[in-house]
């Protein structure tokens, strides 16, 4: 993870939140900013619930069209950034729910292929993540790698903050138990992810 230079995170919210601004104010081309910005954070985001290239490239895409179609309805209540999120997670659920018996036949196809090369470090990740549901990859992924407050998850979720924090509590517990049967690996990354904020 980089490291985040105080005032950096908020000069970054604050760019982004102009650029949302010109695209309200009527300037299309400067979506393109936005979808620039947030791309590989998405595609990360999503790969990680859908488990599928083909299925993440087509959410994400989606996803930045049902954002730009529903940008009037934005507000800076929370940052843009939740605001996409909670729109991402939204959609990933009804991807699931409609699919889930043509995820389970790609999961099969994509056994039989060639597995891609990992490091250790992100083979032990894929290898945790693989156990958990998909309401606690959303919960990690968005505590863990985005550093989102339990808040902020809160609201992209649509789940009480205290409901939250006592998931994340549990679902650090259950990848500490598995990492120590994987061999530990990754037991200094998740042990570091806990600030609570």
């Amino acid at each position: 993870m980089q490291t985040i230079i105080p005032g950096e995170a908020e000069e970054k919210r604050n760019a982004i939140e102009a650029i949302v601004e010109q695209v309200k104010a009527g300037d299309i081309q400067a979506y393109k900013s936005i979808i620039i910005h947030f791309e590989r954070q998405m595609y990360a985001y999503c790969l990680y619930i859908l488990k599928d290239h083909a299925e993440t490239e087509d959410a994400v895409q989606e996803i930045f069209i049902r954002a730009y179609e529903h940008l009037y309805q934005y507000s800076r209540q929370v940052s843009f950034s939740a605001w996409l999120y909670k729109m991402a997670y939204h959609h990933l659920m009804n991807v699931k729910k409609k699919k889930s018996r043509w995820l389970r036949l790609v999961e099969h196809v994509k056994e039989q292929q060639p597995v891609q090369q990992f490091s250790q470090q992100e083979s032990v990740v894929h290898e945790l993540l693989t156990h958990l549901s998909t309401e606690e990859r959303h919960i990690l992924l968005l505590k863990a790698v985005e550093q989102y407050t339990f808040e902020e998850i809160s609201e992209i979720m649509g789940v009480k903050s205290a409901t939250i924090r006592k998931k994340y509590e549990r679902l650090r517990r259950k990848l500490l138990e598995s990492n120590s049967l994987i061999g530990g690996v990754a037991h200094g990354k998740v042990a570091a992810s806990n600030g609570v904020r």
